[in-house]
């Protein structure tokens, strides 16, 4: 995964930071050139990479830091405290119904964000908190993708409901809310086909599953994009 490669790669960059008894400025420069090139290769948008290592930049490179006891550590505290301002320093829950109501969450976003893995793994940590998820095939465009969420969903051991790719998506989300209702899932994740800002036939597909409502009164909508918020066509919340 991106993101574990990410991590990886920013603990190589903290290793040689610390294996520095002073830094100077090119130092400082590199190590933030080796953060950006992990970021940029992680999907993460420039434009954000940019302002992040701007950042770091500006409150690394300063006398306070570079005379410090232990600069390495110093700086390595500053990238951690960005990194944690730019993912968000507090969780927000998602608002699910009381009880056994169900609660249907429609995944959108850009091709190859990887809302499929996504929408996997928010089942298991539903799971994990006593939900029972049903994890919903509605890719019926990208070759092997239905294979790839039950896939995911096995090792996640969260069941997987699925039509084939012949079915419209809209019919197989309206499907999968009576299933849910007949086998106790409060929780129906649909896992949408990735689209592209052009693709207005396939943004219309969004919005017709959003305006079906699947039969449940407390539907929402959760983008999974990593190359920046709303770049996927028009707004579908």
């Amino acid at each position: 995964m991106a993101f574990d490669s990410l991590s990886q790669k920013l603990q190589n960059v903290f290793k040689n930071l610390r294996s520095k008894g002073r830094l100077t400025e090119d130092d400082v420069k590199a190590a933030l050139k080796e953060v950006k090139m992990a970021l940029l290769e992680a999907d993460v948008n420039f434009k954000v990479v940019k302002q992040f290592t701007k950042a770091v930049q500006e409150r690394a490179i300063g006398s306070d830091v570079m005379n410090g006891l232990n600069p390495g550590q110093m700086v390595i505290k500053i990238v951690n405290d960005e990194l944690v301002k730019l993912m968000g320093s507090e969780t927000t829950e998602i608002a699910l119904r009381p009880g056994q109501q169900i609660t249907v969450i429609m995944m959108v976003g850009l091709q190859g964000a990887g809302k499929t893995t996504t929408t996997a793994k928010i089942a298991g940590k539903l799971k994990q908190k006593g939900k029972k998820p049903l994890l919903v095939a509605c890719d019926v465009y990208r070759p092997a993708a239905i294979e790839q969420l039950k896939i995911n969903g096995e090792k996640q051991e969260v069941e997987v409901f699925s039509m084939g790719d012949k079915n419209k998506p809209v019919n197989i989300a309206k499907a999968a809310v009576e299933h849910a209702a007949k086998n106790g899932n409060q929780v129906v994740i649909l896992d949408t086909a990735g689209r592209l800002h052009v693709d207005e036939d396939m943004m219309d597909e969004l919005i017709e599953i959003k305006e079906c409502r699947c039969g449940t009164d407390h539907f929402g909508c959760r983008c999974h994009d990593r190359t920046g918020c709303r770049k996927c066509g028009r707004n579908v919340r």
